[in-house]
């Protein structure tokens, strides 16, 4: 097994497409296992970030019940027509939403960023997953030789470019997500080159596949827990 302390390493030789920390991986004696830890420990490091950078950044705006109510106020001066019935109901959905979104932001002191915590490496653990086990599996029909085992050994630097997350401790700080996802694929590619000892071409086409899976997963998650949300508020 590898100690924790040569990851940063690995990771940043992987960020700029090194075949050595690949090598390390796939050479390792419980390849799968060291992918399996290394998503973790980033996914884990990346959701605190993100939640220390919202905490920094709830501190920095206005309260938000001060918010709300400059929201309410507007509101009733561009609708003052309305029905007084109808303007009350939907004030109380604004103030519903607004609940919702404090909780889900942790603005106005909601807890749901903790989440981050935990569906950060769970995101993290499913792209891994699939890049690893659907990229194996194109790679196997191209003609690639490498075990399952070492391949998801080698996926595992796919969580490289989520070491650029750690940044959004910093309030007011973004990232692009189709930046990361475009350079985890770039790194998919590498892996499964060196993992399966593909030339270029077939790598590059195994490597394109597992993030097209990944995205209508996730879609489909999505759409799911929204339609969820939706019906229950009916």
């Amino acid at each position: 097994m590898l100690q924790p302390r040569t990851y940063p390493e690995l990771l940043g030789k992987a960020l700029t497409f090194d075949a050595d920390p690949f090598i390390v991986m796939v050479d390792d004696d419980e390849p799968w296992i060291e992918g399996l830890f290394m998503t973790v420990l980033i996914g884990i490091l990346a959701g605190g970030a993100q939640i220390i950078g919202g905490w920094l950044l709830t501190l920095s705006m206005p309260p938000s019940d001060a918010v709300l109510e400059a929201v309410l106020r507007m509101w009733r001066i561009s609708a003052g027509s309305l029905n007084p019935a109808l303007l009350l109901e939907t004030e109380a959905t604004i103030r519903n939403g607004w609940d919702w979104v404090g909780f889900v932001t942790g603005y106005g002191g909601g807890w749901g960023r903790l989440m981050l915590l935990i569906t950060t490496p769970l995101l993290l653990l499913l792209q891994w997953a699939t890049y690893g086990f659907v990229g194996h599996g194109i790679a196997r029909m191209l003609g690639g030789q490498g075990a399952l085992n070492r391949t998801l050994g080698a996926a595992g630097l796919i969580v490289a470019p989520q070491v650029l997350v750690l940044v959004k401790i910093i309030p007011f700080v973004s990232l692009s997500n189709v930046l990361l996802i475009v350079w985890s694929t770039l790194i998919a590619y590498r892996a499964l080159e060196v993992a399966h000892e593909l030339p270029w071409r077939r790598a590059i086409i195994a490597a394109v596949v597992p993030p097209i899976f990944f995205l209508l997963i996730v879609g489909g998650l999505v759409s799911v827990i929204a339609t969820t949300l939706i019906f229950r508020s009916v």
